[in-house]
């Protein structure tokens, strides 16, 4: 059979938060599809255990530390970029944090934090390299964000403000390039429901569903750039949230999100991010280590 090239082989693609679990996942299997991997995080020590990992793989790959938290950071790893790369082609933000707890229980400055991280960080770092990544013909930015963009998270209401906040930015954006004229330019939002990479850990997924695993989603995000999609619900019941919202009264959707559990799933949230070291993490990212998210058949609320 005749090898068909992609639109991704060969392309550099830079992954926010690819140290470890969902990023180091989506780092290699990016790579399975023929691309070259920037990988970039705020802990060096990850950036090097990734791009190892990718290199022994015999994927090319280069490791640059970055903090989206920090506009300096940003603004040096970019410098970086043109000078050992040139131009990125796909940029995936993916770098977010959970903290879990009644709202009045977490301290300002840790709601304040998410927000930075999961809000501010992906509007820094697309701020930075858009002006590169439209000079690329297959331009196109992946954001990371979750199905808790889509209904409200008991227990993580300032994480879920934040994912919400990243989807508005995420359709505006797409808006605003359609019309300026840059229609090879793509925006892919991605709404995962929750995520077996430990930042989850302690959770209940609703009635009838199950954890998705970091590889199974990292092949979802490749097939939606590949396609061209604006967006992925992860399962795809996640898109029946905004349907039910929107066609059913608003006491009903509540007992809804009661009886299922989606309202009750963070009540045990002790999440934390295991470093890539990790058995659980190490295992997650290895792309071919899961199998397809196709059986789930519900939504969650959180990624």
């Amino acid at each position: 059979m005749r090898h068909t090239k992609t639109r991704l082989e060969g392309r550099w693609v830079l992954i926010t938060g690819a140290g470890h679990g969902l990023g180091r996942a989506l780092a290699g299997a990016f790579a399975d599809a023929g691309s070259r991997i920037i990988v970039t995080d705020h802990d060096p020590d990850r950036v090097v255990s990734t791009t190892r990992w990718l290199s022994r793989r015999g994927n090319a790959a280069v490791g640059i530390e970055m903090d989206v938290t920090s506009e300096q950071s940003v603004a040096e790893a970019r410098r970086d970029v043109i000078s050992r790369i040139g131009s990125i082609d796909v940029l995936v933000n993916n770098a977010g944090i959970v903290r879990g707890g009644p709202f009045t229980d977490v301290p300002l400055e840790e709601h304040l934090r998410t927000l930075d991280v999961n809000t501010h960080g992906p509007i820094r770092v697309t701020h930075a390299f858009l002006p590169d990544l439209l000079a690329s013909p297959t331009a196109h930015l992946v954001n990371i964000i979750s199905a808790s963009a889509l209904i409200g998270l008991p227990g993580a209401s300032t994480y879920a403000a934040s994912k919400w906040a990243l989807l508005g930015f995420s359709e505006s954006l797409r808006e605003e390039l359609r019309r300026a004229g840059h229609a090879h330019a793509c925006v892919t939002a991605v709404c995962p429901s929750y995520i077996s990479t430990g930042l989850f850990a302690g959770v209940r997924p609703p009635r009838f569903t199950r954890m998705l695993t970091p590889a199974a989603v990292a092949r979802q995000v490749v097939k939606a750039v590949l396609n061209r999609r604006r967006k992925l619900m992860l399962p795809r019941s996640v898109s029946l949230i905004s349907l039910s919202r929107a066609l059913l009264p608003e006491s009903w959707s509540q007992r809804l999100g009661d009886w299922t559990g989606i309202h009750a799933g963070m009540a045990d949230w002790h999440g934390h991010q295991h470093s890539p070291t990790d058995p659980l993490t190490a295992a997650a990212a290895t792309p071919m280590a899961a199998s397809s998210d196709s059986s789930e058949t519900a939504p969650l609320p959180g990624s």
